[in-house]
């Protein structure tokens, strides 16, 4: 932002939206190409646009929220779908460089370096932490030079990370927190907030959070080794790895939410191409849209958004959008567990 800094204020904000624009336009081509690469052929000019139409419908309560608020998530989530590209690409050092970026400004991309292990993309995951760690001191690195005291890694440990991490909390305060029992969180730590403020289950709410997230965490690591060969999934992959980046944070806004963009277009874009997911494609996202957008909006009202903002409907709507997409992973699988089981029925109807 130091640019900024030389600009009188009304220029600034026009600078930024140009920015926020651009970003915004940004994330949808970039998401385009992922999943056009996950469908390679001729798409016609119908198919593209369906995909484009209802991808913007869907989406357009989050863009417009990252411009509400004036947040940089945008732009970030930009950042993070040029780095899957670049995976796509074969272009190791651009993949790291770039996601490294993202994990400097928002902390979530950081589940990018175990997948990029996991998809043997040993340059770029090296690249990653050296950019990682690059960009993360040189905040300090420049207040030492300037003769200020370096405070930015210090801050952020004492401001963010503890908190997060509820260190020297009390069972009785740590739902207390901004991250807790907010009904603006969108993550499973707000999820799991709201299920146990109040109850008996409360002095539990931290073993019951970090359960979730650890059953979480390798549930979705089952599938990134599934697709770890498969450089045409990068969109399913990338999608799946956005979502975690919401239900993972300690505090998840509505605008955070940007991220969708991708999920979305993936949904979308099956819809489209693969008629034997057709059906199931259709109904997950009018799902995820009823969840979270038709019941979260000026048009609802504000007592049905809060409402279910209280019954966690937007972390249910990107979790939608997760089963779906952790069957199009696992679908293999299933085909061959119902293959197997019928051989074995019509093996035991022919001994009976």
């Amino acid at each position: 932002m130091a640019p900024f800094a030389a600009m009188p204020m009304e220029l600034r904000i026009v600078v930024w939206y140009l920015v926020s624009l651009a970003a915004t336009v940004g994330c949808f081509w970039v998401c385009e190409k992922l999943v056009l690469r996950l469908f390679p052929g001729r798409w016609s000019q119908i198919e593209l646009a369906w995909l484009r139409i209802v991808t913007v419908i869907v989406s357009l309560k989050f863009v417009l929220a990252v411009f509400e608020y004036q947040a940089y998530d945008t732009l970030a989530a930009f950042i993070v779908f040029l780095g899957l590209w670049a995976i796509v690409q074969n272009r190791s050092f651009v993949s790291g460089a770039l996601l490294a970026l993202a994990a400097a400004i928002k902390a979530t991309p950081l589940v990018f370096l175990p997948y990029l292990v996991v998809k043997r993309r040993f340059v770029a995951a090296a690249i990653f932490v050296v950019v990682f760690v690059g960009l993360w001191l040189l905040p300090d690195a420049y207040s030492a030079l300037t003769g200020m005291y370096p405070h930015y890694t210090e801050n952020w440990l004492r401001q963010i990370v503890s908190p997060a991490l509820a260190h020297e909390q009390t069972d009785a305060t740590f739902w207390k927190t901004w991250m807790g029992a907010n009904i603006l969180n969108h993550s499973f730590r707000g999820t799991v907030a709201r299920m146990v403020v109040g109850t008996a289950a409360e002095i539990y709410g931290q073993s019951i959070l970090y359960t979730l997230c650890a059953v979480y965490v390798a549930f979705v690591g089952l599938l990134m080794l599934r697709t770890a060969r498969r450089d045409d999934f990068v969109a399913v992959d990338g999608s799946i790895l956005a979502i975690s980046m919401l239900m993972l944070s300690p505090m998840t806004s509505r605008y955070h939410y940007i991220l969708l963009v991708l999920p979305y277009m993936t949904v979308i874009g099956l819809a489209v191409r693969d008629r034997s997911l057709r059906v199931a494609a259709v109904v997950t996202m009018a799902l995820s849209f009823i969840l979270g957008t038709a019941t979260s909006n000026d048009i609802a009202g504000h007592f049905l958004t809060e409402w279910s903002y209280q019954h966690n409907f937007l972390v249910l709507s990107a979790l939608v959008l997760l089963a779906f997409l952790a069957f199009v992973v696992l679908r293999g699988d299933v085909r061959q567990m119902i293959a197997a089981y019928r051989v074995r029925q019509t093996i035991i109807d022919e001994t009976a």
